[in-house]
C-alpha cells in the first residue's frame, strides 16, 4: 500500500511538473503576442500621426484660398439663366422592364405601344 501510494504521489508531480511546463511556454508564447501587437500599435498610432499632421498641413488657410481661386473662378460666373428645372433636361429614354398580366414581363415601351391601340 506504501508503494502505490508512493507511485501515485510520483506520477501527480510528474503530471504537475509537466502541465506547469507547458502553462510556462504558453505564458511566453502570449507574452511575446502582447508584446508584437504592443509595438504593431504604435507604429499605427506614428502613421496616424503623420497623417494628421499632412491633413493639418494641406488644410492650411492660405493653401485653401490660392486653390479655390485657381479652379473655382467659373462657380463666381454663374448666372440664373443657367439654372434649369429637372424635368427641361432632355435625358435618353430607357426601356425598363414591367410586369405584364398576360404574358409576364415585357419591355416598357411594348406595354406604352399597346395602350395606345397597337395590339401585337
Amino acid at each position: 500500500m506504501n508503494r502505490l501510494s508512493a507511485v501515485v504521489w510520483m506520477l501527480l508531480i510528474v503530471a504537475a511538473a509537466f502541465l506547469l511546463y507547458m502553462v510556462k511556454y504558453q505564458v511566453q508564447y502570449l507574452r511575446t503576442q502582447v508584446a508584437q501587437t504592443t509595438r504593431d500599435l504604435e507604429v499605427e498610432r506614428e502613421g496616424l500621426n503623420v497623417v494628421a499632421a499632412e491633413w493639418a498641413y494641406l488644410n492650411r488657410p492660405d493653401r485653401l484660398q490660392q486653390l479655390a481661386s485657381k479652379y473655382l473662378v467659373s462657380s463666381e460666373e454663374l448666372t440664373v439663366d443657367q439654372v434649369a428645372d429637372i424635368q427641361e433636361i432632355p435625358f435618353p429614354r430607357q426601356l425598363q422592364a414591367a410586369a405584364s398580366q398576360d404574358d409576364g414581363v415585357q419591355p416598357a415601351a411594348a406595354q406604352v405601344s399597346r395602350a395606345a391601340g397597337d395590339r401585337r
